[in-house]
């Protein structure tokens, strides 16, 4: 746990450290985080029928996403 702490730390760190150095665009921050996201779920997976549903989650397009922020924003 700990570990994986301290990983997640070190991630956000290069994370931002990307963001500052390539300027990336939030759609390309999105897709990243969706990535990480998959990533993750794939390896705490401990079935294929568990990597599977990983890699067939329902993930909102970056706009679709971005449409639904922008309803809990304004509201």
């Amino acid at each position: 746990m700990k570990g994986e702490a301290v990983m997640r730390t070190l991630l956000g760190m290069a994370l931002a450290l990307t963001v500052a150095i390539t300027g990336c665009t939030n759609k390309e921050l999105y897709q990243f985080g969706q990535e990480q996201q998959e990533s993750q779920c794939i390896s705490e997976a401990v079935s294929e029928s568990q990597i599977n549903d990983c890699k067939s989650a329902n993930k909102p397009s970056y706009e679709e996403y971005k449409k639904e922020r922008e309803a809990v924003v304004s509201s």
